[in-house]
């Protein structure tokens, strides 16, 4: 073995273990999950597009009461985003799911209603009146 490699390795296995023992004393950031359920009914399905300035998630096709969650941990400077398109008929609209400086949720559940977009089916808002990136309060 190198002298460079043996004196690297020490160092790797440490900070492999110190991973290991923060992941399990529950030190690094919980895992969050984002649901978005169709709730269109008669309006049909519904595409859905998420992403992040990191991830793209894809295109996905929800028929009437599908769901589709996807998990993430929260970055360590608190400034995580996910965002999402959704199209239906003639409509085309799009959603923060995620900001880590209003969403407090492990779990963040939204419903997509022909009106609008609801959390938790609690607190609801309605779609903006024109297309385009809709930041809620």
């Amino acid at each position: 073995m190198s002298q460079s490699l043996s004196s690297v390795l020490p160092l790797m296995l440490l900070m492999l273990v110190a991973l290991i023992i923060s992941v399990e004393a529950g030190l690094l950031p919980k895992k969050k999950t984002v649901r978005i359920t169709n709730a269109l009914g008669v309006y049909g399905d519904l595409a859905v597009h998420c992403k992040s300035k990191d991830d793209d998630l894809g295109d996905r096709v929800l028929h009437p009461g599908e769901s589709f969650e996807f998990r993430f941990r929260q970055n360590i400077f608190g400034t995580t985003l996910f965002f999402c398109s959704f199209r239906w008929s003639r409509e085309f609209h799009y959603y923060d799911v995620y900001r880590a400086d209003r969403d407090g949720c492990s779990k963040c559940y939204w419903t997509v209603y022909f009106l609008g977009i609801c959390f938790h089916d609690q607190n609801c808002y309605p779609w903006p009146v024109q297309s385009g990136r809709f930041i809620n309060p």
